[in-house]
């Protein structure tokens, strides 16, 4: 449903059904923006960034991450420091989704 709005707003988008999927795609692709969801069944949104960054590939990428309104700010501002572009508490604001994909993509 995300991809179809962003499509709608002319954005390009790809998707993936998975953390290891997505994780496949950012190695191979070059994005202007990834937005991840930390909470995925099996290889959730951490892995991807743990994955990302033992192969040095995390701040080379602009990721902002969706995530439940559990996640501490201390949690959230970790995950800034090691190279996370922003982040989106859910439920998403479509308005502050646009904004920060805009913002993310022209840094």
């Amino acid at each position: 449903m995300l991809i179809t709005f962003l499509e709608l707003k002319n954005h390009k988008c790809t998707g993936a059904s998975d953390g290891k999927q997505g994780l496949a795609l950012i190695e191979e692709g070059n994005y202007d923006v990834v937005l991840l969801d930390l909470a995925m069944p099996e290889f959730d949104g951490y892995a991807v960034i743990k994955a990302l960054e033992s192969k040095d590939m995390l701040k080379n990428n602009k990721i902002i991450v969706f995530t439940a309104s559990t996640i501490t700010q201390d949690e959230l501002d970790e995950l800034v420091s090691r190279g996370v572009t922003s982040y989106i508490l859910k439920p998403i604001d479509i308005d502050q989704l646009l904004s920060k994909i805009v913002e993310s993509a022209s840094s």
